[in-house]
């Protein structure tokens, strides 16, 4: 037993050394092998499509890093102008693109569903800024333990229009009417240029009534001057728009075609990355964000997700209009109703707001005011 034993350790050693066992041990790595560059392939692949997918979340985070690392590089009067490169020029880009993406055959398929344009505009521009505006006078009426300006903040998020494409995307994503959400993202931005100045104006004397602070109309921003306000606004915002439509429209195939090869709509979103860091560079530089406490944004978070499943759900209920069964068949209840596919639609455009344009229109609307006041009014919106 014992030399049967011995003699099969030694057996075994000596298969390593012979050509069979050598064999055996290129086998064995010749399998795992692939293994590991299946997994390293696995690894990188997801890696690459995560990355793709949520670039614009990670610049966010690096642009926000380099605005509170380096601050005088972005701000208004740094190194490289911001006031002038960025909040003119990226913003004049941004709304090129958008202008160069909207479709115009598609806007004219769907430009006489007035009744659809009117409830989603209504909701979007009417409905959720003075709901929002009611609720933080209650807040600031009951003394709610948080930073004033980021409450301000999120009226003026609530006040601005519609997405300019994501919603777009989104709806046809999930099989809804694209043409519908296309035409009211540029409805609701074109109307948005008008519509939340006026808004923001109205609501900013009660704001500032109500504060428990002493923010004053100096460090918010002073009185808007309307007719400034619409000026900038229609040279950055609705000239480049239009613009970019013209151009759509008499080279269609062409402006498809550069839209892709030149990735614009990438393009779009680093420009808006650019302004995000010239308006946290002016807010670090002034010191705005000392006085805003963690658990401050933390609400903030809180609130933007309630708002937005709170909202979602009156665009539902407004769209399909349920009623008890017990009311046996209401035919002209169910002839006001939308289609499951103009539902997405008005979900996704009534409920969300935009970026791209709310980030200029803050900018210009407190323009006289502390630079760094922008910042911390933009954080509700940017979150």
């Amino acid at each position: 037993m014992d030399r049967q034993g011995t003699g099969y350790f030694n057996s075994d050693v000596t298969l390593d050394n012979t050509p069979s066992g050598k064999s055996f041990s290129d086998k064995s790595e010749t399998i795992a092998s692939p293994t590991k560059k299946t997994f390293l392939q696995n690894f990188k692949s997801v890696a690459k499509t995560t990355f793709l997918k949520y670039w614009f979340l990670l610049g966010l985070a690096i642009v926000i890093m380099f605005a509170w690392l380096f601050p005088d590089v972005s701000r208004k009067g740094g190194y490289i102008r911001a006031e002038w490169s960025i909040k003119w020029g990226a913003v004049i880009v941004i709304f090129f693109i958008s202008g160069l993406s909207l479709r115009t055959k598609i806007l004219a398929q769907t430009i006489l569903r007035i009744r659809l344009h009117f409830l989603i505009q209504v909701i979007n521009l009417v409905m959720i800024p003075f709901f929002v505006f009611g609720l933080i006078l209650l807040f600031f009426k009951l003394h709610m333990p948080m930073n004033s300006l980021l409450l301000i903040g999120m009226v003026i998020a609530a006040s601005t229009p519609t997405t300019v494409s994501s919603n777009v995307v989104m709806t046809k994503n999930a099989n809804g009417n694209e043409a519908s959400a296309l035409m009211n993202a540029a409805l609701g931005n074109v109307l948005g240029i008008f519509v939340s100045p006026a808004l923001v104006s109205f609501f900013q004397d009660p704001l500032l009534l109500a504060t428990p602070e002493d923010e004053s109309s100096t460090t918010a921003g002073g009185s808007v001057d309307f007719l400034q306000v619409l000026k900038q606004l229609g040279l950055t915002v609705l000239l480049p728009l239009l613009v970019g439509q013209a151009v759509q429209l008499v080279f269609t195939e062409q402006s498809a075609k550069i839209k892709v090869k030149w990735r614009l709509s990438d393009v779009s979103s680093l420009c808006l990355l650019l302004l995000v860091w010239s308006v946290f560079s002016d807010a670090v530089h002034a010191g705005s964000f000392k006085a805003v406490a963690g658990k401050d944004i933390g609400i903030i978070i809180v609130i933007n997700f309630v708002f937005y499943i709170l909202f979602s759900l009156v665009c539902m209920f407004l769209s399909r209009l349920p009623y008890p069964s017990a009311f046996g068949e209401l035919k002209w209840i169910d002839r006001l109703r939308y289609s499951r596919e103009d539902t997405v639609a008005i979900m996704y455009c009534g409920a969300t707001k935009t970026v791209a344009m709310g980030v200029p229109l803050i900018n210009v609307l407190y323009q006289n005011g502390d630079p760094g006041t922008i910042g911390v009014l933009s954080t509700p919106l940017l979150l």
